[in-house]
């Protein structure tokens, strides 16, 4: 009897400490060892019925959601697992870790098999299998990107994916940027080029000198003459050159074309464009092809005032392009001014009969 007195107390106390295991438990431990994992799932759910706090249930349940390749719902147990006792954190972690790396790993052979929907799908898998890793979304998104040049709708999934990137990682992080990279691409593909600015601008209040980044992307969208892409993201790089003393004219010209190519859809084009390269002209004054762009701001306006304003200024230090005295002339002639009109006419002429530009 006393024996047995002190059995009862001993796994009394050991309860206390760190549980005794009930038969549902050891059972769901014996189904995962031999394989049985669904059954593991049943007998681990009525431990937990009996005992909500049953930290092994809850770990084995991991583990037979892990073999069953429900990576979420292995994740979602085995951190349940371990708030419940600590003591299991590098046991959980390593589990989740593996699941991790077999879902990210079957991706990436796919990758190299130019299966992309079936690399996705596992991406997608090892983002579930540890929600914390940006890495996993980061694939995910490029993926998506990738698909969706041949299917656009898969561009949809990417931003969510790349959104996740810049949730988990810091600026200092190589996904972060590269994260940040291809959401703007995507952006700027889908149409919604303007959405880039909150995503960007955790990374110029880090350091302003990022703005190398948006530059390039902008850059490659005024290549690709995608003109509102182009315009979003050269603007604010130049913001965030501004803030470190650091502008430049290339920059200030080049969004001004890129607002100038929309002035058929967007009335506040010219004003836009005409703005921009005035900006370039602080930083070289004068500079002749920038001036002659404002001239065909305002006639493509038809601004005729200020198109004369801008084409005397232009003839002045440039007097042998044909094109500059044909708009003065149009200007001219829209103002009535019939004896200026004639007189721009006959030097377009001349500049014209002689080789000259036009």
């Amino acid at each position: 009897m006393k024996s047995w007195m002190m059995a009862a107390f001993g796994c009394v106390l050991l309860a206390f400490v760190g549980g005794c295991k009930s038969v549902e438990t050891r059972s769901a431990i014996l189904h995962n060892d031999a394989g049985r994992h669904d059954l593991a799932i049943e007998t681990a759910q009525q431990a937990l019925a009996s005992n909500p706090n049953d930290a092994e249930a809850y770990f084995q349940l991991g583990v037979a959601y892990s073999k069953l390749d429900s990576a979420g719902l292995a994740y979602h147990h085995f951190v349940r697992s371990s708030e419940l006792d600590p003591t299991r954190e590098k046991m959980v972690n390593d589990n989740i870790q593996s699941n991790f790396a077999k879902h990210y790993n079957r991706a990436l052979n796919f990758q190299k098999q130019d299966d992309l929907t079936s690399a996705a799908e596992e991406f997608d898998t090892a983002t579930l299998a540890d929600p914390r890793q940006a890495k996993g979304f980061f694939m995910l998104g490029a993926t998506f990107e990738q698909l969706g040049d041949s299917d656009p709708t898969y561009y949809e999934k990417a931003v969510p994916a790349f959104d996740k990137v810049l949730e988990l990682a810091t600026p200092a992080d190589k996904h972060y940027i590269d994260a940040l990279k291809h959401a703007g691409r995507v952006l700027a593909k889908i149409g919604r080029p303007q959405e880039a600015e909150s995503r960007f601008s955790r990374l110029i209040e880090e350091d302003p000198t990022n703005y190398r980044i948006i530059e390039q992307i902008g850059y490659d969208a005024l290549e690709a003459k995608d003109w509102k892409s182009a315009a979003v993201f050269l603007d604010l790089a130049a913001r965030a050159r501004a803030r470190i003393g650091a502008e430049d004219f290339n920059l200030y010209y080049n969004i001004g074309v890129a607002h100038f190519q929309q002035r058929k859809e967007d009335e506040a084009a010219i004003p836009m464009a005409v703005s921009f390269y005035e900006k370039a002209l602080e930083l070289q004054p004068d500079e002749p092809q920038t001036v002659f762009n404002i001239l065909v701001a305002y006639v493509a306006g038809e601004q005729w005032q200020q198109a004369i304003i801008w084409g005397e200024k232009y003839v002045g230090t440039t007097p042998d392009n044909a094109d500059a005295w044909r708009l003065l002339s149009r200007s001219y002639s829209e103002l009535g001014d019939d004896s200026k009109a004639r007189e721009c006419a006959s030097r377009y002429e001349e500049i014209v009969k002689k080789g000259g530009s036009n």
